[in-house]
């Protein structure tokens, strides 16, 4: 028998926070949380049930990620651990304390703190599901029918685990996302290190022969015309190839490449959003979001100041250059409806693209 549960990896620009709305929507009567991994995608969700409903219905939750964690899954099974309430995160990058040790939970999640680690609080909601015999995960089932979870290319460690629990559950699980915008992470824990980025794709595929969940491709985008969703999808070779439904002509569409003397000008006509790896890249003063931080938004044209090893690979087609950055790539390029322009100077092997 099918799994109720599905995986579903949408194109850039796909609609995919359009289609977990009107699921929604579509099925009032079912109680539904909705998880995403920043406040930016909360705020985005939020933004399109006003847009399709005016209303956020009551039947819905939309959380972040980690506040889904806290508030659902570790506090009311934290006694199970712990002594003390969880008053909240403290965000860390590594365990400050490398020499806590899990038979001192006190130390090893919260440092002796009343606010929990936030590289450990999906562990500890393993150990208190583990602890309870399973009742976090029981609970989830009394307060919701179905879970969404947005982003699921950014999971990583133990939330792996987690999820994969869910899925095991009486719950109907709806994991969306697309790894190749793997560009964040939920946490850096060396668990399930295998799976981490784009490779999270190998257990979607997993949970899809354990019969966990059904794997869907949706490969439409209607964000980018096809010269850029070819651009795009030309960093991850090897994925299933978008279908560009939007079609519409503008005069200035596809890639191009615009010298450093000419920036002023080029946007003083087109307008452009000015898009960079990281802030130490120069962009002549102009105002620019990192790539990352881009995500989730759509603009009618990008202009992308490249890093030095972005610029070789411009130069030469060799994608050696950008292999430890093709995430944060992809999705710079798949921002932009209408064009894409790098400021660049010199021979380019990248096909396709005009200079101006």
């Amino acid at each position: 028998m099918p799994s109720n549960n599905r995986i579903v990896i949408a194109a850039a620009g796909g609609g995919k926070t359009t289609r977990i709305v009107d699921e929604v929507l579509a099925l009032p009567e079912k109680r539904a949380a909705i998880i995403t991994y920043t406040r930016n995608n909360v705020h985005e969700i939020q933004s399109k049930f006003h847009q399709r409903a005016r209303i956020i219905p009551e039947n819905v939750e939309i959380l972040s990620w980690y506040t889904f964690l806290l508030r659902e899954m570790a506090r009311p099974y934290q006694d199970t651990k712990i002594d003390r309430r969880i008053d909240g995160i403290r965000w860390v990058e590594t365990t400050l304390d490398r020499f806590a040790r899990k038979d001192d939970p006190d130390r090893y999640y919260l440092g002796g703190t009343s606010s929990i680690y936030s590289n450990k609080l999906a562990e500890f909601v393993e150990a208190c599901n583990s602890a309870s015999s399973g009742a976090v995960i029981r609970r989830l089932e009394q307060r919701f029918e179905r879970v969404y979870i947005d982003e699921i290319q950014d999971v990583a460690g133990y939330d792996i685990d987690i999820i994969e629990a869910m899925l095991r559950s009486k719950l109907e699980v709806v994991l969306v996302g697309d790894p190749r915008q793997s560009t964040y992470s939920t946490n850096n824990s060396s668990r399930h290190k295998k799976f981490r980025g784009p490779d999270i794709v190998h257990k979607f595929k997993d949970w899809e022969k354990k019969r966990l969940a059904v794997l869907e491709h949706h490969v439409d985008t209607h964000r980018c015309n096809q010269k850029i969703a070819d651009l795009a999808d030309s960093f991850y070779p090897l994925h299933e190839r978008t279908k560009s439904r939007n079609e519409k002509s503008t005069g200035h569409d596809g890639i191009f490449f615009v010298k450093a003397s000419s920036v002023s000008a080029y946007v003083e006509a087109f307008q452009p959003q000015v898009l960079r790896l990281k802030v130490t890249t120069d962009c002549l003063g102009l105002p620019a979001l990192n790539f990352g931080e881009s995500k989730g938004m759509t603009f009618d044209r990008v202009l992308i100041f490249p890093h030095k090893k972005g610029t070789n690979w411009l130069r030469t087609g060799n994608y050696e250059y950008v292999s430890g950055v093709l995430a944060e790539l992809y999705v710079g390029v798949s921002r932009a409806r209408y064009s894409v322009s790098f400021v660049h100077d010199g021979e380019t092997a990248i096909i396709g693209s005009r200079f101006l």
